[in-house]
């Protein structure tokens, strides 16, 4: 399983945990399971209950369960999602979510904040703006560090499958949440992820996510003038 850590920032840096394992993961990855050293200095661990679905009290209780086992600090918050006119519900969270990480980043100084992303992420999201008719911009898609207003986001585990990191947590016994609009396929992403790819890879190419995650790797290599 690889597991950049070469992007992260020396300074501190807020792991941005749902609850699902994919972040859960990636807080136990990043801490060496609450035995790094100094690990509560270096890392805060940072939930947004957006109040959508009857599980997210729970989701967040059990989220600062873990940064408490972890020997971590937590910074959560219980948001009021409304949206703006024009606005989805996707998009209305998404604004709260990076609101709560600005003034997070602020108040406490973070030189970064990490999420869960992954390879299966990379793929379903280069598909999905393959539909779009995307440029070479846009198929490049998930990058391992972007910047967002005054966030800067590192993605550490875009080298690793959703498979592998399951593994890794059953393997030590650790539990995670999952989300039960994950399984409605009439959202696209969902679609992808349960029908799309599964079909791609039994008819087409079992390295199908593999492959796609190094075509977007090769897309967001700067490209040098012709005949350079």
């Amino acid at each position: 399983m690889k597991v950049d850590r070469s992007i992260l920032p020396s300074g501190r840096i807020g792991i941005a945990v749902s609850g699902g394992s994919d972040s859960v993961a990636l807080a136990f990855l990043l801490t060496r399971g609450g035995k790094k050293k100094n690990a509560a200095k270096r890392f805060v661990v940072l939930h947004v209950d957006h109040g959508l679905r009857r599980e997210s009290k729970e989701e967040y209780a059990f989220v600062k369960a873990l940064a408490k086992r972890l020997g971590l600090p937590f910074r959560g918050c219980h948001a009021k999602v409304a949206q703006a006119k024009g606005e989805s519900l996707e998009m209305a969270a998404r604004r709260v979510r990076l609101a709560f990480f600005e003034r997070q980043t602020r108040l406490l100084s973070l030189d970064a904040i990490a999420t869960g992303h992954h390879m299966d992420d990379v793929a379903e999201t280069f598909l999905m703006r393959i539909r779009r008719a995307s440029g070479p911009e846009g198929l490049a898609g998930i990058k391992e560090t972007s910047q967002v207003g005054g966030i800067r986001f590192v993605r550490p585990l875009l080298g690793c499958r959703d498979a592998e990191l399951k593994a890794y947590l059953r393997r030590y016994g650790e539990e995670w949440r999952e989300d039960a609009t994950n399984d409605d396929t009439s959202i696209e992403r969902n679609k992808v992820r349960h029908e799309i790819v599964p079909f791609l890879e039994r008819t087409l190419d079992p390295l199908l996510v593999e492959h796609i995650y190094r075509i977007t790797r090769n897309l967001q290599r700067p490209r040098t003038a012709a005949g350079v």
